[in-house]
């Protein structure tokens, strides 16, 4: 193990103030001897340095070194294209073990959303290829979207979540408050709903918040059909 791999070690069992200390300590070593640590290196130190930060809720300094940990992840990219890794599968490997580049984005926009820079925030998320969105960015990009009045982009990025998680409630209320027909929303967890036993209930939790958000009878005579 190198020391990288035990400030790592110290992250994932949650000893953030033991990875801060230790993780700045390295991070001024490297900027005085840039040779010291590898591009991929001095990105992991950065990103758990980040964490740490945003763990002790600095989030303004969080976010500054989220984004200088992106920075570095894009020197990373140019040198692995310049220099091609020989052994292709520890090279593989190592990029596995790399620290997310689209969580670290993710931790940006988090950032930015407490600080209420939600224009920031959004920015960053848009940044990220839907391919690559996972049900949680794409929650906050659609509470984000309709808290701005971007109501159809909201109402994609709630479809989005219920896409891949169909149980997804708060998705559930997010599309109906934004007048989705109550109908087309059950539409899209009925299979889930019909396969696991004892939660027919939910079709009628669900009528109720349309019910609810859509403020007429219609809206009941609307599931008859």
């Amino acid at each position: 193990m190198n020391v990288i791999d035990h400030v790592r070690d110290m992250a994932a069992a949650g000893l953030h103030s033991n990875v801060r200390i230790m993780s700045s300590l390295l991070l001024t070593m490297s900027n005085n001897n840039p040779e010291l640590f590898s591009p991929s290196q001095k990105y992991q130190l950065l990103v758990y340095h980040a964490d740490a930060i945003f763990h002790d809720k600095e989030y303004r300094n969080a976010a500054c070194k989220y984004n200088m940990a992106l920075q570095q992840k894009k020197v990373l990219s140019k040198t692995s294209k310049v220099r091609p890794s020989t052994g292709g599968t520890a090279s593989s490997i190592q990029s596995q073990s790399l620290p997310s580049e689209i969580e670290v984005k993710y931790k940006i926009a988090e950032c930015y959303t407490i600080l209420k820079l939600d224009k920031d925030a959004i920015a960053v998320l848009d940044g990220i290829p839907s391919r690559q969105r996972t049900p949680k960015i794409n929650m906050m990009l659609a509470n984000l979207y309709r808290k701005a009045g971007q109501e159809r982009s909201a109402v994609t990025s709630y479809k989005e979540v219920l896409r891949q998680c169909p149980l997804a409630l708060d998705a559930i209320i997010g599309l109906l408050s934004l007048s989705v027909k109550g109908a087309e929303v059950a539409s899209m967890t009925m299979d889930v709903i019909q396969s696991i036993p004892n939660l027919d209930w939910l079709s009628a939790w669900i009528k109720a918040y349309a019910f609810i958000h859509a403020g007429d009878n219609h809206t009941w005579a609307s599931w008859a059909t």
